[in-house]
């Protein structure tokens, strides 16, 4: 799908009837249907001609009363909710393009470059007001059903219209995260939702405010399901994207970022805890606090995998990377050099099959630069993130595992002295260097796909 805000033109020229992007054509016979708070513009003959089925013998095609009474119904959905309203044309000035002052959709040929857009007809301050336009006959897309096509392109795109109503805009990671949200809260169980969930998955190392650049990609979608975490976690009967999108008008990127952290309780342990959430998801959910979806997501994998964990790895703010340690049992230790303090880990246990259990171990940098503990032979799954808002990543040299090189004991470390001769335990300063001359091999790095 492509949010498409069509700015800076004459609003008329834009619409499908006037040559928009995606255009009827002088051939197509293009009629309206009218239902509730919608107008539906189609073509019953021509190049962009619709599914002209008409089972119910209404004289108006079923697909058409199809979008006309699922739009109604998300529309009344999101307002029930607490959400605006779409603006009108008059709104922000204007006629009524599409003849009334009902919200247009028009059903056009996509040519399968895309399935939906919302454009932009005019705005006031970051407001704006606009229309719909969607594909004509979803023939070759891939969808289970007509139904559930309908369903998705609908409630996503609406739900472009409503943040319209707030700021219209917002960054791709947010306007189509929270468009997929939007689907999802709509209907649970669309599977379009728990698709880009997982793209996102995927890429959790990457900041979620920062997707790729470019065209807007599969992990700007994917965001969703970090505000399907807000909806589950803090389990509240107001979605807490209304206040969101409330503080928005008026705001550019830098500030709707800020907007966006503002509204959890406690930035940093929260994005621990929706990382933990993450890795929880798939075979590995089921013993750890997780979505109700959590065994229905996938895409997740770990940086890096052995006996030990050893790295000079840099890590984004608000984002998160996952490693895997093979533990002998005994002792475990966490040694770290450098100047950046606010990277979190925490030490999760594979405790049945492949679930990973709640976490053993958690510990931020800044306290805790060297720990020695003990714990069971087991597999580990290990949580490494910056969970805060900075402009700067971090970029840190850890060692975690048995056979990591311990500094000597001193006033500074608080470590008592360490027994000499101790299995992998070298009692010399902790260098760079030393690490790099450790036996370290069996550590196979796996890269993301």
């Amino acid at each position: 799908m492509i949010l498409a805000f069509l700015l800076g033109a004459q609003a008329f020229a834009e619409r499908p009837t006037q040559g928009g992007l995606f255009a009827f054509d002088s051939t197509d016979d293009v009629r309206t249907y009218d239902e509730g708070m919608i107008r539906v513009h189609y073509s019953a003959s021509g190049s962009n001609i619709t599914i002209m089925d008409d089972l119910d013998q209404s004289g108006v095609p079923d697909y058409v009363e199809l979008v006309a009474h699922t739009a109604n119904d998300v529309l009344e959905f999101y307002a029930e909710v607490g959400f605006r309203f779409p603006l009108s044309e008059s709104d922000v000035g204007l006629s009524d393009l599409g003849g009334t002052s009902a919200f247009d959709f028009y059903l056009v040929d996509f040519g399968g470059n895309s399935d939906g857009m919302f454009g932009v007809d005019g705005c006031r301050g970051t407001t704006c007001a606009g229309y719909m336009v969607m594909e004509n006959d979803f023939r070759g897309y891939g969808y289970p059903s007509l139904e559930e096509a309908t369903d998705v392109l609908v409630s996503h795109e609406l739900f472009h219209a409503v943040q319209a109503a707030y700021n219209a805009n917002q960054p791709s990671w947010l306007s189509e995260g929270s468009a997929v949200w939007a689907e999802w809260l709509y209907n649970p169980e669309v599977q379009d939702f728990l698709n880009f969930s997982s793209a996102y998955l995927g890429e959790t190392e990457r900041s979620i405010h920062k997707p790729p650049s470019g065209v807007t990609t599969s992990f700007s979608y994917g965001t969703a399901i970090f505000f399907a975490f807000w909806d589950e976690y803090y389990n509240e009967d107001t979605p807490r994207m209304i206040a969101l999108q409330e503080s928005l008008e008026g705001l550019d990127d830098a500030d709707i970022v800020v907007a966006v952290t503002e509204q959890m309780d406690d930035l940093a342990a929260d994005w621990m805890t929706f990382s933990k959430w993450n890795l929880a998801t798939n075979i590995r959910s089921g013993e750890m606090d997780s979505y109700s979806f959590a065994s229905r997501l996938f895409g997740l994998q770990s940086e890096m995998e052995g006996t030990i964990i050893e790295d000079d790895y840099r890590f984004y703010p608000l984002a998160t990377t996952y490693f895997e340690l093979e533990h002998p049992g005994g002792e475990c230790r966490f040694v770290f050099e450098g100047e950046d303090e606010d990277v979190q880990f925490s030490l999760h246990p594979v405790v049945s099959g492949s679930k990973v259990g709640p976490a053993v171990k958690e510990w931020r940098i800044g306290d805790e630069p060297i720990w020695i503990e003990e714990f069971e032979a087991g597999e580990y799954w290990v949580i490494g993130s910056l969970p805060i808002l900075t402009s700067n990543s971090q970029k840190i040299e850890f060692c975690l595992g048995a056979e990591c090189v311990l500094p000597v004991a001193d006033e500074d470390t608080g470590l008592n002295d360490v027994e000499e001769g101790k299995a992998g335990c070298q009692n010399q300063p902790l260098t760079i260097g030393l690490w790099m001359l450790l036996p370290l091999l069996g550590l196979p790095r796996r890269s993301r796909v």
